[in-house]
Order: C-alpha cells, then sequence, then structure tokens
C-alpha cells in the first residue's frame, strides 16, 4: 500500500540510509583493519614478497622517470625495460599517480602510499556497488548490510592482496560488470532503454582491461556467455531474442576489440611477443574442486565437507559458510518436499540470477582446466565442457590468460549473490517457522566468515616498506654510503634472474625472493635501473642477450650496442655461491644450461677482474666497464 502521509514512511527512510551506512560502516572496517598502511603514510606496504614487491617496485620506478618516457618503465630488463602493461601494476592506476606526481612533486615519496589507498579503496566501493546491485532487490536491512559487507572480504579477488597482485584483487572490477548486465536485464523485461547502460558495461571492460588484462578475458567470457544464455531463455520462452542478443554481443566485440588495438598501438613491442603461454593448464594455476570447500586458515568455522590438502592461491574460491550451509539446506527440504515457493520465474532479479548462474557454470569448466590426470598420469580427464578446449584447437592465444583458476570469480559471485536473494525469499515466503529461522541463521553465518577475513589480513598483510622507508633498509644504505654511483647506468645483479619470457622457458630463472628484494632495494636508493628483471610476455631475445653477458665469449654485440660507456655496478651475495644457501642449485638441477649461467656467474666477477667497491659480509658491490676489452680469463 502506498503511504499518503506528507512523510515517507519508515521502511522508506531505512532503505535510504542503508547504503551510505553500509559504505560508512565498511570504510571504518577497513581503517580498523589496514590502520597499519593507512595511518602511517609511506612507512609500510600491504606486502613486501613475490609479485607484491615486484609491482611496487615497477610503480615507484616509473614514477620517477619523466613523462616523455611514456608507459616504458626504465628500473628494470635493461637496456630494453618493459611497458607498464606487462609488469602486474596497474596500469591505468599509474599513469594517473605518473601524471599528479609530475604536477606535484611533492607527493612522490607517497606515490606508494597513494596507490595502497586506492587498492584499499576498491573495498569500500565494492559495498556500494553492492548496494545498487541489492537494492531493487528490497531485501531486509539487515540482510542487505551483512552482504554489502561481508561479501568483498570473501571474494577470492580479494585474497590476492596477501598474494600481492593488486589489481587482480579490486573486487569492483567483476561488480561492474555484473551490476551491468542486471540493469540491462531489468530494463529490458521493463521494455525501457538499453542504450547508457549497454555504454557503462562497454566502457567498464575497456577500463578494467587496462587495471589489468585478465579482467577482458574474464568479463569478456561472462558477458558472452550470459548473452547465449539469455537468448537461449528468450527463445525458449517463445520471445524475440535477437535484438538484444545482438546488441550485447555488439557492445562486447566493440569493447574488445578497442581494447586490443589500443593495446597493439601502444606496445611497441607487441608484434615482438610470445603468441602463446608456457604455464598453460598448469594444475598449480587451476582451480581445484575442493577449494569451493576449504575455508581460510584464519577461519575456525568449517564445513562439514572439510579438505585437508591445501589449495594453490590461484585456486582459491571458498563459497563462504552462507552459501555452502543453505545449499545443505535447500537439499535438505527439496528432498522432504518443504521448499518454500520463492517465485522466482514472476521476479526479474530472480530470473536474472538464475540466468547468472546458469551462465558463469561453463566458466568453472574453463576454470579446471582442459584436463585432469589421475593416479600419477595413469587416468586422463578430457575437459569436453570447457569452452577453452576447443577454442585452444583455433588458436593459440588462448594460453595467455594461463591463469585459469580466476575465470571461477563470476560463478562465486553469482551464486552468493543467488544465495542472498534466495535467504530473502525464504524469511518471506516460508510457511514453516523453523524455515523463516533457519534463513536468519543462514544470513548470521557471513558474521564469523567476516570476522575471519578481517583477522587474517590484519595478520598477513601490511609489512615495513622496504623500498623507499630507510628505516627497513639499513643494511643497504650502509653498503651504498658515500660511494659516487651516480655516474653509473645500471645494475647488474649476481645472482642473475630474468623471469617473463613465457613463450619460451628457456632464459626463465625466478629469482630466490628475499635476493629480489635486496636488488629492488639497491635500485630505488641509488635510481639506477636493474638488468635483471620480473614480469611478463617479454620478447625471449632480449633474456638470450641478457644472459650473453655470462657466456665464456662474453655479451652478445647487439647488447653492447644498447649500452653505453659508462660502467655497471655489479651487486653480488655470495650466499648463493658459498653453500650457504642453494636457492639456485636446487631449483636449476634439471637445467643444465641454466644451472650452468648461474655457476658462472662467480666465474664472471673473477675472470673479469671487476673493481671491487665495497663489501658488507655476503654482499659485494664492482665496477663493470662493458665496452673495455675484457681480460683473458
Amino acid at each position: 500500500m502506498l503511504s499518503t502521509s506528507a512523510n515517507p514512511p519508515a521502511s522508506s527512510l531505512v532503505s535510504r540510509w542503508v547504503g551510505p551506512v553500509g559504505v560508512l560502516l565498511q570504510l571504518l572496517l577497513v581503517l580498523y583493519t589496514f590502520h597499519i598502511v593507512i595511518f602511517h603514510p609511506g612507512e609500510n606496504l600491504i606486502v613486501d614478497h613475490y609479485d607484491g614487491i615486484k609491482s611496487y617496485y615497477s610503480v615507484e620506478m616509473f614514477l620517477r622517470q619523466p613523462l616523455s618516457d611514456g608507459m616504458v618503465v626504465t628500473g628494470h630488463n635493461y637496456p630494453f625495460g618493459e611497458y607498464m602493461y606487462y609488469t602486474d601494476s596497474t596500469p591505468l592506476l599509474s599513469e594517473a599517480l605518473h601524471v599528479l606526481v609530475r604536477i606535484f612533486p611533492g607527493l612522490l615519496p607517497y606515490g606508494l602510499y597513494i596507490y595502497d589507498l586506492v587498492i584499499l579503496s576498491g573495498l569500500v566501493l565494492a559495498t556500494g556497488l553492492l548496494h545498487r546491485i541489492l537494492r531493487p532487490w528490497r531485501l531486509p536491512v539487515v540482510l542487505h548490510l551483512l552482504a554489502c559487507l561481508a561479501l568483498p572480504w570473501l571474494s577470492p579477488q580479494t585474497i590476492r592482496l596477501q598474494v600481492g597482485h593488486m589489481s587482480l584483487s579490486y573486487v569492483p572490477a567483476v561488480l561492474i560488470a555484473v551490476w551491468a548486465l542486471q540493469e540491462i536485464y531489468s530494463r529490458h523485461a521493463a521494455g525501457r532503454p538499453l542504450r547508457g547502460w549497454l555504454l557503462v558495461l562497454g566502457a567498464s571492460i575497456f577500463v578494467t582491461s587496462f587495471w589489468h588484462f585478465y579482467y577482458l578475458a574474464i568479463l569478456g567470457a561472462l558477458v558472452g556467455l550470459f548473452a547465449v544464455v539469455w537468448g537461449l531463455d528468450l527463445y525458449r520462452a517463445n520471445r524475440t531474442w535477437w535484438p538484444v542478443v545482438s546488441r550485447l554481443l555488439l557492445t562486447l566485440a566493440v569493447a574488445g576489440a578497442i581494447t586490443g588495438l589500443t593495446l597493439i598501438l601502444l606496445d611497441g613491442r607487441y608484434s615482438e611477443r610470445p603468441t602463446g603461454s608456457n604455464g598453460y593448464d598448469w594444475i598449480g594455476w587451476k582451480l581445484h574442486f575442493r577449494a569451493f570447500f576449504q575455508a581460510p586458515g584464519e577461519n575456525h568455522f568449517r564445513f562439514l565437507f572439510d579438505p585437508t590438502e591445501s589449495v594453490p592461491y590461484e585456486s582459491a574460491a571458498y563459497l563462504g559458510a552462507t552459501v555452502l550451509y543453505t545449499l545443505v539446506v535447500w537439499l535438505g527440504l527439496r528432498l522432504f518436499k518443504r521448499q518454500p515457493k520463492t517465485n522466482r520465474q514472476a521476479d526479474v532479479y530472480g530470473r536474472f540470477l538464475g540466468l547468472l548462474v546458469l551462465a558463469s557454470i561453463p566458466m568453472v569448466f574453463m576454470a579446471l582446466g582442459e584436463r585432469y590426470e589421475l593416479q600419477d598420469g595413469a587416468y586422463v580427464i578430457h575437459n569436453y565442457f570447457n569452452p577453452l578446449f576447443w577454442l585452444h584447437k583455433i588458436t593459440e592465444r588462448v594460453t595467455q590468460f594461463r591463469a585459469i583458476g580466476r575465470y571461477v570469480w563470476p560463478f562465486w559471485w553469482a551464486l552468493n549473490l543467488l544465495v542472498v536473494w534466495l535467504l530473502a525469499q525464504w524469511g518471506r515466503r516460508a510457511t514453516l517457522l523453523p524455515v523463516r529461522v533457519l534463513a536468519v541463521v543462514l544470513a548470521l553465518l557471513l558474521i564469523p566468515d567476516l570476522a575471519a577475513a578481517v583477522r587474517f589480513y590484519r595478520k598477513f598483510t601490511q609489512r615495513p616498506n622496504l623500498l623507499t622507508w630507510p628505516a627497513a633498509r639499513t643494511d643497504m644504505d650502509r653498503l651504498t654510503s658515500g660511494l659516487p654511483l651516480s655516474q653509473y647506468q645500471a645494475i647488474l645483479p649476481i645472482p642473475y634472474y630474468h623471469a617473463g619470457s613465457e613463450g619460451d622457458y628457456s632464459f626463465t630463472v625466478d629469482p630466490d625472493d628475499p635476493h629480489c628484494n635486496h636488488t629492488y632495494q639497491l635500485s630505488v636508493l641509488t635510481n639506477l635501473p636493474l638488468m635483471s628483471h620480473k614480469a611478463v610476455r617479454t620478447p625471449p631475445y632480449q633474456a638470450q642477450q641478457l644472459y650473453s653477458i655470462f657466456s665464456t665469449t662474453g655479451p652478445d654485440p647487439a647488447l653492447l650496442a644498447r649500452l653505453d660507456e659508462r660502467p655497471i655496478l655489479v651487486f653480488l651475495d655470495s650466499t648463493y655461491y658459498n653453500g650457504s644457501n642453494n636457492y639456485y642449485r636446487d631449483n636449476l638441477k634439471d637445467r643444465a644450461g641454466m644451472l650452468a649461467a648461474f655457476e658462472r656467474g662467480d666465474d664472471f666477477v673473477r675472470e673479469r677482474q671487476l673493481q671491487l667497491l665495497r663489501r658488507e659480509g655476503a654482499w659485494s658491490l664492482y665496477a663493470w666497464y662493458p665496452k673495455r676489452t675484457a681480460p683473458k680469463p
């Protein structure tokens, strides 16, 4: 019944404020969880390891460059450099920060701090987007607030914060596409114009792709599959399906084409990069089915079926206690024929969620990979339900998106949103009081999951900023203190590492994390670029030329032609050669060529008779003049 009062009803006032209240509560929760980073500007980073510190290093060196250098970050892979699109460093955000610190140079020391604030703001923005998605469902206020607060923290994207995949942890990237699809679907059902939301959808695909290019594959697959499922549903109902489906597919095609062409135009080395990528369908980078049931370690509220073997981080997809126990209750109610009538077909949002789940199920098969081995390879399961299985027969480019476990993210969101809608329906429509009580209890299970997530991020993130905060790099300060290093052109770390030529792994050596961090510290402190590299899709010839430095015949002439007359600063960590640390020997024992290149690192210093500048413990700095004739070994 509509109110005839001049004042809006209390329920209307509550629904009006539930969004702002949710955003405010989420902001407070983010401030509480990440207070070490937020309230100590410049002193801490979200993480200090693996791909995270690599991204921070890339951003830091990029911000120091003049704008005239374009999108090439010269801080590593010297003398070639690398485009920011291939450094996992949120190129769109990095370029915006680059312009900002050029306009306001005083912000440069806080560049990484601002970067972290933007990444963490994704949790708050996700709450706002969820509110916009849930608002037309007219959920109970408590359920609405709980979903808006908890789901961003439980998302398999957010766990990337701990790994250091900042771009991939940005939850709004997927939610904005879900919101746009819901608006397009509901407007079509109401006979309203779609053009504005089709533009929003296309723009979101373009923008998020330059946040991280995996979003192009994930959102592209979601939109394409949703169009197919929606078209089939309309066809089954004897309704006109072609106009709306063609417009949706056209939007996807145009957004994808513009994104691809923009990258080709901006990437001066696009033609040199490998078409495919090694590691596609590797067990460590695809979905493990048990990941749906495996709660993170800080979560003490476990599901009935609790896997004992952990899953790789690329497979993280815990559905949450609310979803899992709701599915158990739903199966029980169906078994005993006590399932409440939800009238999903009459509710436009219920129909949308059903189609969204159906559209995302093929993405689960995509995330599971093309084949699974059983009994140590005695049996192989061919995943013919995987669309990539068939697409791979046409083009090798599907392997560019090799971490296929990420394709499960839309399914996670679709199922969680459907369960939220379902619990609201049970609470309203169930005739049995126990079912309505169960709906409340199941919704409240979001609370322990949320609390566990907050504990996890407080414990396993937020570390000292070892790149730019002096108190976190005293050893490297002591090594370089007083040395006139501005005359050098670059840094050559030994042991040498180069990771990123994914089309050809012959010259790929992943660094030991502490050694990698030390080289980043030295580079940031001296403002000299590294000749080592850690990124993706790098043309293999660059790694080959750089490794020629350690050959007995000396550097490749093509590499020498790119260098100038200035000396190169050589950083040697002898712990990897005196037996104190066997990381490289253990990891390269089955790769004779790269093991020999590693062993040549120590010989290189001796044979070239490099000038010792300083030694501090196991660390040594040398001067190497690559264009001078080297003495015979």
